[in-house]
C-alpha cells in the first residue's frame, strides 16, 4: 500500500551521516556507499539530487566527498522527501493542478486530505537533528508482522 521508496531510505540515510559529521568535513562517497550499503552509482543520483536543492555540498579531488549544506536543525525530512520523491500528493484529487471528475460528490476526499495534511505536518515536525537525537527502535518492536489487522504479532502455529 503506501511504501517509503528506497531512494528516499537511501538520502534520508545519507543526510543523517552527513549530520552526524560534528566536524563538517567531506566524507568520501565510496566510504558513505560502504558504509550505509548504499549501491555508489545509486548515492551519486540520489546526492546529485539533494546537491542541486542546495542540501548538500560536494568537494572535488583526493580529499573531498559530501558534506551537510546547513544546521541539521532547520533541515526537515519533508525538504528531503520533496526534493527525492516531489510533493506529497496521496490521490490525483488532492493535487491542485488536477481535476477530479468526482470532486463534488467524493466522500473519501476529505479522509485522504486529512491523512496527507497529517503526513506533511510529521515530516516537517521531524529534522535531522531530531532524528539523530532519537533512539533507534528495535526491528522487532517496530515491524507490525506479517498484515496483522489488530497490529499484534501472529500466534505460532503448533
Amino acid at each position: 500500500m503506501f511504501r517509503i521508496s528506497r531512494r528516499l531510505d537511501y538520502g534520508l540515510h545519507l543526510m543523517m551521516a552527513l549530520a552526524a559529521d560534528e566536524t563538517g568535513q567531506a566524507q568520501p562517497s565510496a566510504k558513505l556507499s560502504e558504509k550505509l550499503q548504499i549501491p555508489l552509482p545509486f548515492l551519486h543520483q540520489i546526492a546529485h539530487s539533494l546537491m542541486q536543492a542546495g542540501l548538500i555540498k560536494a568537494s572535488p579531488g583526493p580529499r573531498g566527498g559530501l558534506r551537510l549544506n546547513g544546521d541539521p536543525n532547520s533541515i526537515t525530512v519533508l525538504a528531503i522527501a520533496e526534493v527525492l520523491e516531489g510533493p506529497t500528493c496521496l490521490t490525483p484529487c488532492l493535487d491542485c493542478s488536477d481535476d477530479c471528475p468526482r470532486k463534488e460528490s467524493c466522500q473519501a476526499q476529505y479522509m485522504w486530505g486529512e491523512l496527507q495534511t497529517k503526513i506533511i505536518e510529521n515530516l516537517r515536525r521531524w529534522t535531522l537533528q531530531s532524528l539523530l537525537e532519537t533512539e533507534p527502535a528495535h526491528a522487532e518492536t517496530a515491524r507490525v508482522e506479517e498484515h496483522s489487522p489488530n497490529g499484534k504479532k501472529p500466534v505460532p502455529a503448533d
